[in-house]
């Protein structure tokens, strides 16, 4: 059983090394993500769970970041079934790439609680990470810091 904190704080977390876009290999609510598609612009890769509030209300935040920045964007959900996800897109006019991970992700990037939020720069590699849900400035500032 895997438990999650939902975190309401607004901290820096650790930065992944390597190329992040790599990973995104996750089935999709939708059609399949071609990583390739996200190099060339920064990208928010938000992950998140159907039943945190804070991740729901994270998610309109960082499309309207991604698109003021002309950046790319991508929900990975955590934790829950695929049909709780597709509520979450519908409810919140979700219009990026949606993952659903196996765990893999979870693991790989050690996330313990949600939102958890990376930014990457067009190469696919991480320049910033955040815990919490963050204000559409953060997110913005973040990606134009990745260009």
């Amino acid at each position: 059983m895997v438990i999650f904190a939902f975190c309401a704080c607004h901290r820096r977390a650790p930065v992944p090394e390597g190329d992040v876009t790599a990973s995104l290999t996750l089935p999709a609510l939708g059609d399949p993500l071609e990583t390739s598609s996200l190099l060339g612009k920064p990208t928010l890769v938000v992950f998140v769970s159907p039943t945190c509030p804070h991740c729901i209300a994270e998610l309109p935040l960082a499309q309207d970041a991604a698109r003021a920045a002309d950046a790319n964007l991508v929900a990975v959900f955590v934790a829950g079934k695929r049909e709780n996800a597709a509520g979450v897109v519908a409810t919140t006019k979700f219009s990026g790439p949606v993952l659903i991970d196996d765990g893999t992700l979870r693991t790989r990037y050690d996330i313990t609680s949600v939102p958890y939020t990376l930014v990457l720069r067009p190469d696919g590699s991480a320049s910033d990470a955040f815990l919490g849900k963050q204000d559409a400035a953060t997110l913005q500032g973040a990606l134009a810091d990745a260009r």
